[in-house]
Parts: structure tokens; C-alpha cells; sequence
């Protein structure tokens, strides 16, 4: 299937998520922040990348900056994972740059459609 980097500070949520997307049959590395995160993009060269918001010292929008600014990396689909359910901040989101834009908490089948969706692209 596909390789993705779930990036995310909070393990329950990353080991989590990870187990999701490992049950549908992928690939997952897990960074727990922001600058691991950008090193595992670089070394592992995902299909697809979840990353949350809200993480101490670099932040959900410092890794997206990151990733569009390489030509290498920009095209990989890029899903923000955030705790807020606020338009405005979904928005943002999305006017930064990121393919897609996921509330936590989230469900198996909310996961498996995102996935699919952006793996056709």
C-alpha cells in the first residue's frame, strides 16, 4: 500500500493512528514532533502525510512550510490533524497550503476515506 508519516506529539494519538492506517495495510512512520517529523519526510519519502497543528517547537505549519518549499516533497497530499473544529482554523489550514484538514477525535472510516481519497490523486 502506501508509505505515510503520522506526525504528532501526543503518543496515544499517534501510536493510534498509526495502528489505524497499519491495520489498512500501510507503511507508517511516526515522528513525535515538528523537526523529527521534517527528517522522516526527507529520509523515508512518504505517499502521504498526516501532521498535527498544535506541537512545541516547530509547529503543524512549520512542517508544511517545510515540505511545499521543497520541490521534492511539495506534491505529497498533506493532512492537518487538529484538536479544533473551528471554521476559521480549518480554513487557514487549507489557505497555508495543506491538501486536507482532519478533527480530532477520528474514526476508522474517516481515516480509510481520507486515505483513499488522496492516494487516487
Amino acid at each position: 500500500m502506501a508509505r505515510i508519516v503520522v506526525i504528532e506529539d501526543e503518543t496515544p494519538i499517534r501510536v493510534n493512528l498509526s495502528r489505524m492506517l497499519e491495520m489498512e495495510g500501510h507503511d507508517v512512520v511516526m515522528a513525535e514532533d515538528g523537526l523529527a517529523g521534517i527528517e522522516r519526510i526527507r529520509t523515508q519519502r512518504p505517499d502521504l502525510i498526516f501532521c498535527d497543528v498544535v506541537m512545541p517547537g516547530l509547529d503543524g505549519y512549520g512542517v508544511l512550510a517545510e515540505v511545499l518549499a521543497r520541490a521534492d516533497t511539495a506534491t505529497i497530499p498533506f493532512i492537518f490533524l487538529s484538536a479544533s473544529a473551528d471554521r476559521t482554523e480549518r480554513e487557514a489550514g487549507l489557505s497555508h497550503g495543506a491538501t486536507d484538514y482532519l478533527t480530532k477525535p477520528f474514526k476508522l472510516g474517516e481515516i480509510r476515506e481520507t486515505v483513499a481519497r488522496h492516494l487516487r490523486r
